[in-house]
């Protein structure tokens, strides 16, 4: 009797602990502004002072605004089969989102990169053999 007491004093904290906190409403789990956003602008407030200035942070305080209104939204209807919809399409505008967040970002490290470096298949990890490679371009024909 001693050993299930005390294993069941064991094993209950754990599943307190290991259970994630999900909202259920109705029977319907409501989607996470955790799943969508970067670790670090998941709490994030609303940006003051020179923070303000941080394009980054203005923009996921945006969205996170604009998703908390959405659940919002979401949470306003009544028929539970409506509600899901509602949420699904939360989910898919949320992905979409972040694609093309991850696109925008993509774009601009590609353009901040040395054009010429990337598109000259010349240049090899080897800086010797690269730069006698661009030194053989330069020649006239006949010593090539």
């Amino acid at each position: 009797m001693k050993k299930i007491i005390l294993l069941s004093l064991l094993l209950v904290p754990l599943f307190v602990f290991a259970e994630e906190q999900t909202f259920v409403v109705e029977g319907v789990e409501e989607p996470q502004w955790k799943d969508f956003a970067p670790v670090a602008y998941v709490d994030v407030k609303e940006p003051k002072g020179l923070v303000k200035f941080n394009d980054v942070i203005a923009y996921w305080y945006k969205r996170k605004v604009e998703f908390d209104n959405g659940i919002e939204n979401c949470r306003a209807i009544e028929k539970t089969e409506d509600r899901v919809a509602c949420y699904q399409d939360l989910k898919v505008k949320q992905y979409q989102k972040n694609s093309d967040y991850n696109a925008r970002i993509e774009a601009m490290e590609r353009a901040r990169m040395n054009p010429q470096a990337v598109q000259d298949s010349t240049m090899n990890m080897y800086p010797i053999n690269g730069l006698l490679n661009n030194f053989s371009k330069f020649q006239p024909n006949e010593l090539q």
